[in-house]
């Protein structure tokens, strides 16, 4: 017969805050698809007002195609052909066509688990584009979800905060701000975690976002 083992108090509580900080992640990877969907839906606003309005039908037609083809093929998880006609796409056009080639590529690198190349892509959303607060909010997000997959938690907390300081009171908000939280928490960085709580709790009391980040900073907080 095998030899049981008993867990103490303490044990049981550590293993069950593992488990809720590695569902805690996914839950958070499985919603950054979500804000990425909203994008999608504020950038071919975009490109059909006023792209449409600003090139020759031709010009925008050939652009357009070729931008829809490279979506085709980012959906199909195909990321590596879809880098090359994001790129190409930047290359060749501008206006709000060539600010979602960029946006796009960026995913794609961020899908393709080469985190240097996004964070280079995403900042360069932000500094040469910027065409929308969501689109350049979630540019600061990617930027942070590169980083806390890199581990360096104080960055990505501080990159979360950025896009909320910049673009208060969008609909990502309380997710970027739950961002911060677990990545201050990572870095033990107590008096941010408590500073960002506070945010939290008065603004989105009572959200699951409020409820997920005071349960991961009372690991740290009960020290």
């Amino acid at each position: 017969m095998g030899t049981k083992i008993k867990l103490t108090k303490q044990q049981m509580k550590d293993d069950k805050f593992t488990t809720f900080m590695l569902q805690t992640r996914d839950w958070f990877m499985e919603n950054w698809q979500i804000i990425g969907i909203a994008v999608v839906a504020i950038i071919v606003i975009s490109i059909g007002a006023i792209y449409y309005s600003n090139m020759k039908s031709g010009q925008a037609e050939e652009a357009t195609d070729r931008f829809a083809e490279a979506i085709a093929k980012y959906r199909q998880q195909n990321y590596q052909v879809a880098i090359l006609d994001f790129n190409s796409i930047a290359d060749e056009y501008s206006g709000p066509v060539a600010a979602s080639a960029v946006f796009y590529a960026a995913n794609s690198y961020f899908e393709s688990k080469n985190y240097d190349e996004a964070i280079i892509n995403y900042q360069k959303y932000i500094d040469k584009y910027h065409v929308d607060e969501i689109a350049t909010s979630s540019s600061y997000a990617g930027i942070a979800a590169c980083y806390e997959t890199k581990q360096e938690f104080q960055l990505a907390a501080e990159k979360f905060l950025e896009a909320v300081s910049l673009y208060p009171g969008l609909t990502g908000e309380p997710d970027y701000l739950l961002g911060a939280v677990r990545n201050y928490v990572n870095a033990g960085m107590e008096t941010e975690v408590q500073q960002t709580l506070d945010r939290l709790n008065k603004d989105y009391a009572g959200t699951d976002q409020q409820l997920v980040a005071t349960q991961l900073a009372m690991k740290l907080l009960i020290k």
